[in-house]
């Protein structure tokens, strides 16, 4: 077909003019073509910006008030009206609906809220966004300048979280304001070309497929409020038509409400019960809208301009589905319970819980986050090394398996905060911010390899004195039990001494490293006797003795580090220790 084949020139012309750029002497373009293929680039620049500025806003209301926001979602459990006004203002605050999902998610999963609140917290936020987008479509772009201004230089000499925050935020609309100018001078531009006006009479005939454009925009620009505002420009400029204009913000809906299903695809099922609810309600509301719209088309207009309309349908949308949400609560949440798939909850796989990815532009959220994950590597690697005594003294197989098992949960942790903590230390943190992220990464580097001398060392130890058949002698075997005992006793004071960060504690802890040596000592002393004197299961256990002793010594050392950092940050520490190390 004709409109077929245009489709198809300009996507090779595409293809050429990208070509040009890394290398002029390959094809040619003629200045017609040059010209659509320098406006469509400067039309997806300008559709940066914007996402930029969404990101700017959303991040800087994070760092500003993120704390706030947490105790104010924590303060609604239970009350409906609440829960959706506290969803509401976040969703304004943040500029996305999206990211609100996401934290109600991580606190539902936290059991910090229920799956029904953060359910109607999701709801709220989806009317908070269109709120968000009816403020941002105001034609106040000439201030935009002024407020880019306010926001660097504010910024650039702000000293406070809440202060950096508030600039960061004022530079973000700012950006925005300036996006949306540039969106809709380039597509007034764009929409006179022949080309271009071909393609948008091809997606003007198809509603669907633009559905699934702004479906699949508003999915990879994770903003359904972008999508929403670029509708809004491209509107202004006569690109798009009122239809057109419609179903591109149902299918933002549709984005918005699929990417954080997506982004908590392997999260426990009290995080993806309230967004699957929240994907089938919205999913609903937006067929019932899709259906209406065709049936009653051409839509009466009431005396809105049909680049005022997009926005109020979005904003009723979302009104709408709230209510058919709040209403029906109880079944949509059934529903979403029956979608989760069980074997997701069977799995014994370990995955990070407390790491809130909306933290990172407040460092001291995000700290604190990652210090609730590194206990959670604490427990398991304790764990671990508790199960070596019952293993040396059982021939039990499921119970090496399953300690073994156990290090692949703390590799699982141990990755996700060094990735988590990289974003973390990226922002601007202050000197002791600084310093507890350098220890967080030491302590949790001490517990992934506590977890390997277990698996790869001391289990393996005690599966060949189980092959061979070999037995400690009875003085042996009480003197790696009180070793082991020891380590397990001061890796209580070890977890203890970083939580607190007491330097008391430290001492203590610094002070157990002395202690093992010297068990260790005196054992292997009276294990080198008893060889002496002829004793045979001395003789047969030689080798595993000395290397569990050895170990255990190793955990030791890993675990005495943390009272170095602690004495470190008090100015405390004692050069006899640390030569020692």
């Amino acid at each position: 077909m004709a409109w077929n084949r245009r489709l198809t020139r300009v996507g090779v012309d595409l293809f050429r003019y990208t070509i040009c750029l890394a290398s002029p002497g390959a094809f040619t373009l003629n200045p017609k073509d040059r010209s659509f293929m320098l406006l469509i680039i400067e039309l997806i620049g300008a559709i940066g910006l914007l996402l930029f500025g969404l990101r700017q806003v959303r991040n800087g209301m994070m760092r500003a008030f993120g704390s706030s926001l947490k105790r104010l979602a924590g303060r609604t459990e239970g009350r409906v009206i609440p829960t959706f006004l506290a969803g509401l203002l976040v969703a304004v605050l943040l500029q996305s609906s999206a990211a609100t999902a996401m934290i109600s998610a991580t606190f539902a999963a936290q059991g910090a809220i229920s799956a029904a609140t953060a359910f109607i917290t999701v709801l709220g936020a989806d009317v908070g966004t269109s709120i968000a987008a009816l403020i941002a479509s105001q034609k106040i772009t000439a201030v935009s300048p002024l407020l880019i201004a306010v926001g660097y230089f504010g910024g650039q000499s702000a000293s406070s979280p809440r202060s950096i925050g508030l600039f960061k935020s004022t530079l973000g609309v700012g950006l925005v304001l300036l996006g949306l100018s540039l969106i809709g001078v380039n597509a007034l531009r764009i929409s006179e070309l022949e080309d271009f006006a071909t393609i948008l009479g091809i997606f003007a005939k198809q509603p669907l497929l633009v559905l699934i454009l702004g479906a699949g925009v508003s999915y990879l620009a994770h903003s359904s409020l972008a999508v929403i505002l670029l509708t809004v420009g491209l509107a202004n400029a006569g690109v798009l038509d009122l239809q057109a204009s419609l179903f591109m913000v149902l299918g933002a809906n549709v984005g918005s409400g699929v990417l954080p299903v997506v982004a908590h695809l392997q999260s426990p099922a009290p995080a993806r019960i309230p967004l699957i609810a929240n994907l089938y309600v919205r999913l609903t509301g937006i067929a019932i809208a899709a259906l209406l719209i065709m049936l009653v088309w051409p839509l009466p207009q009431f005396g809105f301009s049909q680049q005022t309309l997009p926005l109020l349908l979005h904003l009723a949308l979302n009104i709408f589905v709230a209510l058919i949400g709040i209403i029906g609560a109880r079944f949509w949440v059934a529903l979403a319970s029956a979608s989760v798939t069980a074997a997701t909850e069977d799995t014994d796989e370990v995955q990070p819980i407390h790491l809130d990815p909306n933290a990172h532009e407040t460092p001291s959220r995000a700290l604190a986050c990652a210090k609730r994950e590194a206990l959670r590597m604490a427990d398991i690697a304790q764990t671990m090394v508790r199960n070596v005594g019952p293993v040396l003294k059982s021939s039990d197989p499921e119970l090496p398996r399953i300690t073994s098992a156990m290090d692949d949960g703390l590799d699982t942790l141990f990755g996700a905060i060094k990735i988590y903590m990289a974003r973390t230390m990226q922002q601007k943190l202050t000197g002791h911010e600084s310093q507890q992220a350098q220890d967080l990464l030491t302590f949790i580097a001490n517990m992934e390899h506590i977890g390997d001398i277990v698996d790869c060392d001391l289990l393996p130890l005690a599966l060949k004195k189980s092959t061979r058949q070999t037995d400690f002698s009875e003085e042996g075997l009480a003197e790696i039990t009180d070793v082991h005992h020891a380590i397990c006793m001061n890796f209580d004071l070890a977890v203890n001494t970083f939580l607190t960060y007491d330097p008391e504690l430290a001492r203590q802890l610094d002070d157990t490293k002395m202690g093992v040596r010297q068990m260790e000592a005196d054992s292997i002393a009276a294990h080198i006797g008893r060889i002496g004197s002829g004793r045979s299961d001395s003789i047969q256990s030689s080798d595993l003795h000395l290397d569990m002793l050895h170990g255990f010594k190793r955990i030791n050392e890993h675990l005495t580090t943390t009272a170095l950092l602690v004495l470190d940050a008090a100015s405390e520490n004692r050069p006899r220790n640390r030569k020692n190390t």
